[in-house]
């Protein structure tokens, strides 16, 4: 199995890494290929832009997008991981979707309406936060509406099935202990996915 993790998190000390790094590990004790896209520190430019407009029109695709969309195509398992700041994703995530899954490549149009491309592609989605899951998240109903406008709106859209979503809340306020557990869980998650 070919795992892409699209990685959007600047600090290599983050939680968001200890993620990534799990994904890795059981990826590898499976004997999966997991490439990294660390949109960071790979100074991604995620502006959408008029010369990107024009190519796009043109049938042309911008070479930066043109490798991002042929990692994605060779992928079964697209694993994103990133924190949510402003109950949304990282802008540079952002970018890259925008950017990334064109018309044309992630979806188009038939007579029955929007038809998903990248159907039969598989997605784990794993998202961290600093606010408390009940009352910033749910008491608020930001988590239906993050889950709601990312998974349905940006990856079923396309034609992603979720195998895995998962949240983790709070987390400057966790131990180093509790982190470590909540890894643990995790890479069960990831064993039971992959």
């Amino acid at each position: 199995m070919r795992i892409l993790a699209v990685y959007a998190h600047p600090s290599p000390a983050s939680f968001n890494r200890s993620v990534l790094d799990a994904l890795r590990d059981e990826a590898n004790k499976k004997g999966h290929d997991c490439a990294v896209l660390d949109l960071y520190r790979m100074k991604w430019n995620p502006v959408l832009s008029d010369n990107d407009f024009e190519d796009f029109n043109r049938g042309r695709t911008p070479r930066d997008v043109e490798k991002m969309q042929s990692k994605v195509k060779d992928a079964d398992v697209v694993a994103f991981i990133h924190p949510l700041w402003w109950f949304g994703m990282p802008a540079i995530l952002k970018g890259w979707i925008d950017r990334v899954f064109s018309y044309g490549f992630a979806y188009g149009h038939d007579s029955r309406g929007v038809k998903p491309l990248l159907a039969g592609k598989k997605a784990i989605i794993v998202n961290t936060a600093g606010g408390d899951e009940k009352s910033s998240y749910d008491d608020t109903g930001y988590k239906d509406a993050i889950t709601r406008l990312n998974d349905d709106g940006i990856y079923r859209f396309v034609g992603f099935d979720i195998i895995l979503r998962r949240m983790f809340f709070s987390i400057p306020a966790k131990s180093d202990s509790e982190r470590r557990e909540l890894i643990a869980a995790l890479r069960d998650d990831f064993q039971k996915a992959l």
